[in-house]
């Protein structure tokens, strides 16, 4: 039983990395006599954080290793409060009231006025739905004690190590006394992860994922996660489609908008249209990517063609933003007398 309830603070933080394994010099991981305190500066020990993958494996068979902290714990970490959170969404909310009375009142807008709103747009999107979610982790809580130290080596495991440990633990469970002599001549990591499967007998042959642990720093690129994987989640795709919709609609509200030349009205209403569909375009080429791996026309086009037309469409939204500052309407400079009556700062 646990103190305190795993949260969606909780699964943010372990998102981000927040659950960590404590490793000595030896490969190990650090039980709770080794390191009696979370702040120790040992640099003896490096801390290796688990994949989302890998935690879910954790939450799904061995919950009990995950220290049980409360959301306050996890809160006092962030340097962001909800109170700054709250004043941006007031400004950002100011701000798409202002586009919003202009139109009301039939005053032109700006191309600039147009992509910061849909940058506002999406950043109201994004607080909402983040809401609980930490600032940054500055400082892993490490996952301690004899059974975290067995769990990590279960992780470690190959799918052939985990396959002799899972027999291991059930011949162990069955009391085979011949297999039980014979344990000495076993890897290390073998006997720990037997030992952490024999905890949660029956289990079924579902072995931990593929590279358990990753980098607290690394980096990959948007869409990494879909492109290189075995296959892609349905909602995974889905949001891949759905998220450029989100930001490019909001590009059409300057589709009457004067344009200093006829040729750039039509290449802004092109790479609006680019960046909005490009997502539902994008997903089923991914799909089929999975389906014919060994297609590399499928491969160029999501890796190179797309991600280029991609970048080259907003790009051009961006720079036609700021150039139409040289030729804006008269009218563009009249203040929109309701975005007033909303508090924010000037």
């Amino acid at each position: 039983m646990r103190k305190y309830r795993f949260s969606v603070v909780h699964a943010f933080y372990a998102a981000m990395g927040g659950f960590v394994f404590d490793i000595s010099d030896n490969g190990e991981t650090v039980t709770t006599e080794d390191y009696p305190s979370e702040s120790s500066t040992n640099t003896r020990h490096t801390r290796h954080v688990p994949t989302p993958a890998a935690f879910t494996y954790i939450m799904k068979h061995f919950p009990h290793i995950i220290p049980d902290i409360s959301e306050d714990s996890i809160t006092d970490r962030s340097e962001s409060s909800g109170l700054s959170k709250a004043l941006l969404i007031v400004q950002v909310g100011w701000f798409c009231m202002d586009c919003a009375s202009r139109l009301t009142q039939r005053l032109p807008l700006s191309l600039l006025e147009v992509s910061t709103a849909a940058h506002a747009f999406c950043t109201l999107l994004t607080y909402f739905v983040w809401w609980s979610k930490p600032l940054n982790v500055a400082e892993g809580t490490p996952m301690k004690g004899e059974e975290a130290r067995e769990v990590y080596a279960l992780l470690m495991c190959s799918r052939l190590e985990y396959k002799s440990a899972l027999v291991m633990a059930e011949t162990r469970a069955a009391r085979d006394s011949l297999v039980a002599t014979n344990d000495g001549q076993r890897g290390r990591r073998i006997i720990l992860a037997a030992k952490a499967l024999q905890r949660v007998l029956p289990i079924s042959d579902s072995s931990p994922p593929v590279h358990p642990f990753r980098d607290r720093y690394e980096w990959s690129p948007p869409g990494s996660f879909l492109t290189w994987g075995l296959q892609s989640r349905p909602d995974e795709l889905a949001a891949a489609a759905s998220s450029p919709i989100i930001y490019g609609l909001v590009h059409f509200l300057a589709w009457n908008v004067h344009f200093p030349k006829h040729l750039e009205r039509q290449l802004w209403h092109i790479s609006s249209a680019l960046v909005t569909f490009s997502g539902l375009a994008w997903a089923p080429l991914v799909y089929f990517m999975e389906l014919h791996s060994t297609r590399m026309m499928f491969v160029i086009i999501v890796l190179i063609v797309m991600p280029l037309t991609y970048m080259l469409a907003s790009g051009f939204l961006i720079v036609e933003s700021f150039r139409q500052l040289f030729f804006l309407d008269p009218a563009a400079y009249q203040v929109a007398s309701w975005s007033n009556y909303w508090p924010h700062f000037s």
